[in-house]
């Protein structure tokens, strides 16, 4: 979809102090041959503030750095890959409460690794529809036992924690929303889920790793489904590229999902002639996946760092299991805005 007059008017993060894998690897906690071979160095560990708190904190950086007045707010996204912090609960509702106020729009968008790039896509569509006004998209996630073992749970995919956010406006911002493209293969939910369904929850970490095995071994093995992956990423992104009308060549940076250097090797294998450099990897490397939050946070850091100034195209590309894939093409106008005092609400 190609979009006018949708633009990104804020990002913001909480992002807690990194653990080192060297220190994981010395404490018996990870791999150190798979340390060596995913080349992340560290991850981002919240000991405390649960999904929602950290996406509350990086929802008012984002408004605080921001022109959008909190009543032009027409919805809140938020998106989470793991346990909120209460079970059957609104975590959208808190967000929003919190960061916005209580009578706004709330939706809770479960699509994965996907889903702050598919709600992009969303809010976009809505905003066209509402004929104007702001979308806030959020992101939270705290990794840790006895759920999730982020060193262990998927092999090549250390998990991190943090909150990040998103300000879209029709009225102005420091980037501009070029295109969005969305491609569903749902026929690939079955490599996350495993042998069987459960009556409920299981107690223990979860193993990721040996259901993307069953699958391999019951589903014509990894080159039949990596295939069809690649097929709606490229797809993806194709298709946003060329909504924008933009080469790979003229691109100043993509953002892309954190995860170890074999994977990081297959995504770059999809976007021929995108440098290593020219990606968020470096900064991936020393956070961890971030569930869903990978690349509010990874746009944020190009600007931020300067790695992509005024005039700059970037590429941003989700993915997540189901298989849904969402891609965006940003221009970036000029730096992150400077901070705006603001009152939240209580």
């Amino acid at each position: 979809m190609q979009w006018d007059d949708i633009y990104i008017a804020g990002l913001g993060v909480y992002l807690p102090p990194p653990v080192a894998a060297a220190d994981a690897v010395a404490a018996g906690e990870y791999d150190a041959e798979e340390c060596e071979a995913n080349g992340i160095t560290s991850v981002l560990v919240e000991p405390e503030k649960a999904g929602p708190e950290m996406a509350v904190l990086a929802a008012r950086g984002a408004l605080t750095h921001s022109s959008v007045n909190t009543a032009d707010i027409r919805m809140v996204f938020h998106s989470s890959l793991w346990y909120q912090g209460v079970d059957m609960w609104p975590a959208a509702s808190y967000v929003a409460r919190f960061s916005v106020g209580e009578s706004v729009m709330a939706f809770d968008l479960q699509q994965q690794c996907n889903a702050a790039v598919g709600g992009m896509d969303l809010a976009a569509s809505r905003l066209v529809f509402e004929k104007g006004g702001a979308a806030l998209l959020t992101t939270g996630d705290r990794f840790c036992l006895p759920g999730v073992d982020r060193w262990r749970t998927e092999k090549g995919l250390p998990y991190g924690d943090g909150g990040t956010a998103m300000v879209l406006s029709t009225e102005g911002g420091f980037a501009r929303l070029l295109s969005t493209a969305t491609v569903s293969d749902n026929g690939l939910e079955q490599v996350l889920r495993g042998e069987r369904f459960h009556d409920s929850y299981q107690p223990g970490p979860l193993d990721i790793t040996s259901r993307i095995e069953h699958h391999f071994a019951h589903h014509g093995g990894m080159r039949a489904s990596t295939v069809r992956l690649a097929e709606a990423v490229q797809t993806s992104v194709m298709t946003a590229l060329a909504e924008a009308k933009t080469e790979l060549a003229d691109l100043g940076g993509v953002v892309i999902p954190a995860a170890g250097r074999a994977k990081l090797d297959w995504q770059l294998s999809q976007l021929v002639g995108v440098g290593e450099e020219q990606t968020t990897w470096p900064f991936a490397r020393t956070h961890g996946h971030l569930g869903a939050g990978d690349q509010f946070a990874g746009l944020r850091h190009l600007i931020a760092e300067k790695v992509v100034g005024a005039g700059d195209r970037v590429l941003i590309v989700g993915g997540g299991a189901g298989l849904t894939c969402t891609s965006a093409v940003v221009e970036v106008l000029g730096p992150l805005p400077e901070p705006t005092e603001r009152t939240w609400p209580r």
